[in-house]
C-alpha cells in the first residue's frame, strides 16, 4: 500500500473508473477545471452523479493506494471516515491527480474562504486555481500578506494570508462560528458528492464546516448521525445537526445545521437537493415530518 496525496484543487472519488461520463472530462484532468465542470451541469446532469461520484478529496489530502489499473488508482481517504471501510472513504480517482506527500513542517493552515488561488510568487501567476474551503496544507513561511505552503510533489506556492487560518483549532466550533461560516455558501447549487465551492451536498457542507475548525467527522449523513451528543428534538438549538429519514425505509437521507427555533419550528442551514440550492430558512412540512434526531457537537 502506497501513501500519496491529492495534487489538484479537488479530485472526484468515483465508484468505478467506468462511472465517469463525457461531461466529467474536465474533472479528470491535471489541473482540473472544476468551475467549467460544474457550470456544464444542471439538475439533470447532477442527478446522474448518484451512484457515480461518492465524494471529492481536497488538495493535500492523503490517500492510501490499494491498486492501480489503467491509469486509475483505487484508494481510501483516511480524512473522510466512512462505514464502507474502517480506513476511510473508498473509491477510484485518476492516478495523474496524485503525487508524493508534501513535506510536513509541524505547522498547517486551513482555507477559510469558499475558494482561493495558490500562486507561484506573492501576487504572481496562479499555480493552482480554485483551491477549496477547508483545504489543509503545511506552512513553509509566513509574511504580512502571504503564506508559503508546501505542496504534494515537492513544490511550494503562496496563499493570501487573509484567506487562511492556523489549523487545527484547539476548541470545538461554536454555533455562531458554524452558521456564519456556512452562510458563505448560500445560493450554491447542490452537487451530489460535492465538498467544494463549486457544489456541495448536504453532508459535504457539514463535513467541511467541522473540518475547517479542526474536527474530523464522518463524510456521509448516515455516519454523521453517530457523532456528538444525542439531543431531544424538544431541546433543539442553533448549531445542532438535524437528521432526516424516509418513513418507509428509515434511511437517513439529509442533514443540516439548526439556525434557530421559533415557536417549536426550526430553521435550518443546509444544502438541499430538493431545492438544488443552499438555503437558510424554516424547514418545510415534509422535512418536519421526516426530522427524527439531532446531535450536538459545539463549543
Amino acid at each position: 500500500m502506497e501513501t500519496m496525496q491529492i495534487a489538484v484543487a479537488a479530485a472526484g472519488l468515483w465508484t468505478a473508473p467506468d462511472a465517469v461520463r463525457e461531461v466529467d472530462a474536465l474533472a479528470l484532468t491535471t489541473p482540473t477545471d472544476l468551475a467549467a465542470w460544474a457550470a456544464a451541469q444542471g439538475p439533470a446532469e447532477r442527478r446522474e452523479l448518484w451512484g457515480r461520484l461518492d465524494t471529492q478529496v481536497l488538495l493535500g489530502d492523503t490517500v492510501l493506494v490499494d491498486d492501480v489499473k489503467d491509469g486509475w488508482a483505487q484508494v481510501v481517504v483516511p480524512s473522510q471516515p466512512c462505514r464502507k471501510d474502517p480506513r476511510g472513504y473508498p473509491g477510484w480517482l485518476p492516478l495523474s491527480q496524485l503525487a508524493a506527500p508534501a513535506e510536513e513542517t509541524g505547522e498547517q493552515v486551513v482555507v477559510t474562504v469558499p475558494k482561493t488561488d495558490i500562486r507561484v510568487t506573492p501576487g504572481g501567476e496562479v499555480l493552482i486555481a480554485d483551491v477549496s474551503f477547508a483545504t489543509i496544507l503545511p506552512v513553509q513561511e509566513t509574511s504580512a500578506d502571504w503564506v508559503r505552503v508546501n505542496l504534494p510533489g515537492g513544490g511550494t506556492g503562496y496563499l493570501p494570508r487573509a484567506d487562511v487560518s492556523a489549523y487545527p483549532s484547539e476548541n470545538l466550533p461554536t454555533a455562531e462560528q458554524l452558521l456564519t461560516t456556512g452562510r458563505q455558501f448560500l445560493g450554491l447549487m447542490y452537487l451530489a458528492g460535492g465538498v467544494t465551492a463549486h457544489g456541495l451536498d448536504c453532508s459535504g457542507l457539514t463535513y467541511g464546516l467541522y473540518r475547517r475548525f479542526g474536527q474530523v467527522i464522518p463524510r456521509d449523513a448516515t455516519d454523521q448521525y453517530a457523532v456528538g451528543e444525542r439531543i431531544d428534538l424538544a431541546d433543539l438549538a442553533p448549531g445542532d445537526l438535524m437528521f432526516f429519514r424516509k418513513p418507509d425505509t428509515g434511511f437517513v437521507y439529509h442533514v443540516g445545521l439548526c439556525a434557530e427555533v421559533v415557536d417549536g419550528w426550526p430553521s435550518m442551514l443546509h444544502c438541499s437537493q430538493t431545492d438544488w440550492d443552499t438555503l437558510d430558512g424554516p424547514i418545510t412540512e415534509v422535512r418536519h415530518e421526516h426530522l427524527f434526531a439531532a446531535r450536538r457537537l459545539v463549543g
